[in-house]
């Protein structure tokens, strides 16, 4: 992310806005328990079940494009790769790439339940709803991959079976097939043989997909910032005609001091025609907070950000935060945003930093085509900054049409409304890839290399993708509540960052050769 041009532009928002002199922390709340349970679980319906769901018709299509189906043997040719050694440690057989491959195309069509109750996974359980044929199979290819004697396991009964293996690391490997699924288990060293195998399988939800995570105990696993609070997070996704629907619920441990008050827009920069538009609001007590801020020596913290896309000017993304005496913040940031900023940007050879006086504007300049800047929006009472991808191609006020009403109306009004975000999906694709793109060209290696399937999957769908809408609503103190309405139950960036980590010739590694430019400094709250 760091590399991408809008994540800069709100950096360029987080930086700019500062941190209020002496803050006065919050008392600390009594800690509000979270739901027991496990670490990370995921429930997939299959694919086979999404063919034949009626409400699910139009998400079938999407996933089953020439273009889908040729990412889908990408990526299970390279997890055919890497899971022996996730499986097996260095016990695995030389054959057990091709002996674990089918049953990576059976899964993905099956409905199965993936559990652990360890951030590092070091134990966890697999169920998958298979036949008797695939069962056979999946055991079969399991006993043959493992490079050491299994143990039968005693049976549970007719058409049931077990076994356990010892890998050369001390994990215990445990497969046990039941009358309509199989249960794949690893257990952390030291753990003995069972003198039984695992209970009968856990009923699952109606749902397409269910996923519950733990981002506190999973930080460290997933290198996440720092500087946030990670919630316990709980993700529902169900078909609803021709859309996914999809829910979930954060649940903090400590009460959250939401700041919400009525949404100020900036009516002369936000016009039509959009593509996408972004109101969020509650951050400005925990920007205050921040110690990386403190530097910028500024007088107030925003709690509101503004972000939106035109259709009628490429690349140019924009973003507004409300600012007192913006064009004098503007101004008395330029200093240290020439010193400290330019300095390290020099330093990686990706352009320079510039202030522009004649229109109070501190810009990037030196990258191709891109050039964020910061400078006062065109706003009565001086009151907003302006943050964008293009320095001078900008909305200049009242000579283009305000935003439609229909979308005012879904957040103005509103006042428990944390997060709102309208886009028009396949608009919004067509600006985030090439941003990447440009991006990529101060790196190595480009973005998408020439062997992107993922891409070419997102390049086939974009025209049937229409309107994502997600609404985050503070339910109390420390819950909120999202809901999703979409086609693919992902926003356009989503859906690049997607295809960008699954097109990683180190896939499924999350680092990529071009996941940052050489140099940069890093973002706040980013772990050093």
């Amino acid at each position: 992310m760091r590399q991408l041009a809008f994540t800069l532009l709100v950096g360029w928002v987080v930086l700019a806005a500062g941190c209020r002199e002496n803050p006065t922390a919050p008392p600390s709340p009594k800690p509000v328990p979270v739901p027991a349970g496990p670490v990370f679980r995921l429930h997939f319906a299959g694919l086979n079940h999404i063919a034949t769901n009626a409400s699910a018709a139009k998400l079938n299509t999407l996933l089953n494009t020439p273009e889908a189906v040729a990412t889908r043997k990408q990526v299970h040719d390279r997890l055919a790769v890497t899971l022996p050694a996730t499986l097996f440690g260095t016990s695995g057989r030389t054959n057990a790439g091709p002996l674990l491959r089918p049953l990576l195309d059976e899964l993905a069509a099956s409905k199965f339940l993936f559990e652990t109750h360890d951030a590092q996974a070091a134990s966890w359980i697999l169920t998958v709803f298979l036949d008797a044929t695939q069962r056979v199979r999946w055991s079969t290819n399991l006993w043959q991959a493992v490079d050491v004697k299994p143990v039968a396991l005693p049976t549970m009964g007719s058409g049931t079976s077990a076994w356990s293996a010892k890998t050369a690391n001390g994990h215990l490997l445990t497969v046990a097939s039941f009358e309509d699924c199989l249960m794949l288990s690893k257990s952390a060293p030291a753990v003995p043989l069972p003198s039984k195998p695992v209970g009968s399988h856990p009923a699952l939800s109606t749902n397409l997909l269910d996923l519950v995570a733990d981002l506190a105990q999973l930080q460290s696993t997933l290198d996440l910032p720092n500087a946030i609070a990670w919630p316990h997070c709980s993700i529902s996704v169900m078909a609803k005609g021709e859309t996914v629907r999809s829910e979930a619920t954060l649940k903090f441990v400590n009460a959250v001091p939401w700041k919400l008050d009525a949404f100020r827009l900036p009516t002369n920069s936000v016009r039509d025609p959009l593509i996408s538009f972004t109101a969020m609001q509650g951050f400005g007590d925990w920007l205050a907070r921040q110690p990386e801020f403190k530097e910028w020596e500024l007088k107030s913290a925003p709690n509101q950000l503004f972000t939106w896309a035109r259709s009628d000017v490429p690349y140019n993304l924009l973003a507004a935060a409300p600012m007192p005496n913006a064009s004098n913040t503007v101004v008395r940031i330029a200093p240290h945003a020439l010193h400290t900023l330019g300095t390290n940007i020099a330093k990686a050879g990706v352009g320079r930093i510039a202030f522009t006086t004649n229109r109070t504007e501190i810009g990037w300049v030196g990258m191709p085509i891109l050039v964020p800047f910061v400078r006062p929006a065109p706003e009565a009472g001086d009151g907003f900054l302006l943050f964008g991808s293009m320095a001078g191609i900008i909305p200049q006020g009242p000579n283009t049409n305000p935003p439609p009403a229909e979308l005012l109306n879904q957040f103005l009004p509103r006042t428990n409304l944390v997060y709102y975000d309208w886009e028009i999906t396949e608009a919004k694709l067509a600006q985030w890839v090439p941003i990447f793109q440009l991006t990529a060209m101060l790196s190595p290696t480009p973005s998408f290399p020439p062997s992107a399937a993922a891409h070419g999957w997102l390049r086939a769908v974009s025209p049937k993708l229409v309107n994502t809408i997600t609404e985050v609503t503070a339910s109390s103190p420390t819950e909120l509540k999202a809901v999703r309405r979409s086609d693919l139950g992902l926003t356009a960036i989503e859906l690049t960052l997607l295809a960008r980590w699954l097109d990683n010739p180190a896939f499924p590694a999350l680092a990529y050769p071009t996941n940052a430019l050489p140099g940069l400094p890093a973002l706040p709250g980013a772990k050093k």
